[in-house]
């Protein structure tokens, strides 16, 4: 008995996604054939005649203007998967893969072998993830423009709920990516672009369709008005790009056909042989020309990208000891040791943390400008001084008066006088309980730890970011207070330390604290920096209300209260410091006000620390 020859399951969705559009190309051709059978080739001779030189050299310009927007569709892909390739050898190898992928059919394949051979550093695996992107997002974008233009210039050619349900998915996706900026399924992740990425591709979408749309309008003899063309030639596109033959052949045609009734079928179809010369068969023959000529060999681009670690250097000599919490947020360095600063990604921005390491604010913009745009994120300063603030303002950005740093200048700290006498009470309530404190030099890991689980249950996940968050290998860099009653480890404080400033970073408790017991910690804390000379920042409290407009003052109080800023404010405000205003900003008014939102929800949804155990986070709040 013979056995029967079996596939392997995986190689039979292989077999099938290679031979379906052969098999849909060849059913639409028949079809088309079936249809044009009793046409005069006369006629379409005759049609193609009439086209006047004006006519192709529209078409022409048109086609050059849709291949640079999908040209500058590749950028922005490869801006968002981070390969490193220069905006310009993207946008040219973008090009010439379309053009290829376009005239050839099975697009995923010849787009990932033409990118692979002119990009060669990327490896065929980097390739493919920019080639399946590329195609993903523009389905996604070719629904939006293809709705919309349906919707309001063509409502008979596809039903109202159709178009109103693929423009509602779409809006919801910006809002996806704001606050779901990443979704992980298994093993897999996928960051979904940030929005300026999303605009981007939108824009660039709707220019490629809308100028390929021009250059076969242009070449249509006696064609109707271009808007009532463009929703039947995206409707057409549509079905060539899921039919997935080469160059939508077949599937394009009928639709076209069926479609554009009032047009005599010569001229149409004399049009297409037009368009498919001028969109089609001409640039593929330069791409090929580009892809395939000789070139030397190049090394494989290494995926493994070292950060620009900031200098302890750096940190030790910085204006403000707070930037010490690049030691656990991933920051890196922006610009040189001359000038540089605190620079960290979030999904939407690319953000200078406090004021500048070294150097004046103005000069970072333009690099942080260009650095925000090579990945697809606003630029943002955060939490500046409003020396820095100055300058970000001459330099034409908005600003945003976000916090106050509590700060107490050397010699400048007494338990004297009315507005301490809270204070006092406080620290007496704490020496009646027995609490005692004292710096810790070899520090109480274990106690530490429970401290700070006892806290995040208390409080939830602990915000990160531009403030730190418990890790035993962030801490043995810091300044630590201990508090204990008798024995036992009941409270502890952080502060980051340099050679200008000690600024307080981690506050953490268990449950029935003695009454005092946290002022008695930044007191004994202030002690030291008095003796020290150095001034002591208790980091930023909410902002007091200005000069801004009433809704934004109404917010500021909303978020203080629903974060606990009001009571951080009081405990602050005991030890009277003098107030200093952070500022954020940004380019303009809609940057700043998506920057502030994208920072927020970065700083509730910190990434986890390297030593803490994936079961020590506390649920989101």
């Amino acid at each position: 008995m013979t056995q029967a020859l079996q596939i392997p399951q995986g190689g039979q969705k292989r077999w099938l996604r290679y031979v379906a559009p052969l098999v849909v190309g060849g059913v639409c051709l028949w079809l088309l054939a079936r249809r044009l059978g009793g046409l005069d080739p006369q006629e379409i001779r005759l049609a193609l005649a009439d086209v006047a030189p004006g006519d192709w050299l529209v078409a022409a310009l048109a086609t050059a203007l849709s291949f640079w927007s999908l040209g500058r569709y590749d950028g922005v892909i490869h801006r968002h998967l981070r390969t490193g390739v220069e905006d310009l050898q993207a946008q040219l190898s973008g090009i010439s893969a379309i053009a290829l992928a376009q005239m050839l059919g099975l697009g995923v394949l010849t787009g990932t072998l033409a990118r692979w051979r002119l990009l060669p550093r990327l490896g065929p695996l980097r390739a493919a993830q920019v080639t399946a992107a590329v195609s993903a997002s523009f389905l996604v974008a070719w629904a939006l423009v293809t709705a919309a233009a349906c919707l309001f210039l063509a409502p008979a050619l596809l039903p109202q709920w159709l178009a109103l349900l693929a423009l509602a998915l779409f809006l919801t996706l910006p809002a996806i990516a704001l606050f779901v900026p990443e979704l992980k399924v298994a093993r897999l992740r996928f960051r979904f672009p940030s929005l300026q990425a999303m605009s981007a591709i939108t824009f660039f979408a709707a220019v490629d369709t809308c100028a390929a749309c021009l250059a076969l309008w242009a070449l249509l003899p006696d064609a109707p008005g271009f808007a009532t063309v463009l929703p039947v030639f995206l409707l057409a596109l549509g079905a060539g790009l899921f039919a997935g033959t080469p160059g939508g052949i077949g599937p394009f045609e009928l639709t076209l056909l069926t479609l554009l009734p009032d047009l005599p079928e010569g001229e149409l179809v004399a049009g297409i042989l037009a368009f498919r010369l001028v969109y089609y068969v001409i640039p593929a023959l330069l791409a090929a020309a580009h892809v395939f000529r000789p070139r030397p060999p190049q090394p494989v681009q290494d995926r493994a990208r070292v950060p620009r670690l900031v200098p302890e250097l750096l940190l030790d000599h910085a204006p403000r000891a707070e930037s010490g919490v690049a030691r656990q947020n991933g920051a890196r360095l922006l610009g040189s040791a001359a000038t540089g600063g605190l620079c960290v990604d979030t999904p939407q921005t690319l953000t200078l943390l406090f004021d500048p390491l070294a150097g004046a604010l103005a000069p970072l913009l333009p690099r942080l400008e260009r650095a925000a745009r090579a990945s697809n994120r606003m630029p943002v300063v955060y939490k500046c001084s409003a020396r820095q603030a100055v300058e970000a303002r001459q330099a034409g950005w908005q600003l945003l008066h976000v916090a106050d740093e509590a700060v107490i200048a050397p010699g400048a700290f007494t338990l004297e006088g009315s507005c301490r006498r809270q204070l006092r009470r406080k620290l007496r309530n704490a020496e009646k309980a027995g609490v005692s404190v004292r710096h810790e030099t070899t520090l109480p890991l274990p106690e530490m730890a429970r401290l700070d689980r006892e806290w995040k249950q208390a409080h939830g996940l602990a915000r990160g970011l531009s403030t730190g968050r418990f890790a035993p290998s962030y801490v043995q860099n810091q300044r630590v207070y201990c508090a204990r009653q008798g024995n036992r480890l009941i409270a502890f404080v952080t502060f980051h330390e340099n050679r200008n400033q000690l600024c307080l970073d981690l506050m953490r408790h268990g449950a029935g604290l003695p009454d005092g017991t946290m002022h008695a910690l930044i007191a004994v804390a202030l002690e030291e920096a008095q003796r020290r000379g150095l001034p002591l920042s208790l980091a930023a409290m909410p902002a007091r209300p200005g000069t801004e407009p009433l809704l934004i003052a109404r917010l500021r109080r909303l978020v203080a209260r629903r974060s606990g800023g009001e009571g951080l404010t009081r405990f602050k405000e005991s030890f009277a410091p003098r107030r200093q205003p952070l500022y954020m900003a940004a380019p303009g008014r809609l940057s700043l006000a998506l920057g502030a939102l994208d920072l927020a929800i970065a700083m509730r949804r910190p990434a986890r620390t390297v030593d803490e155990p994936l079961s020590s986070r506390a649920p989101l709040d």
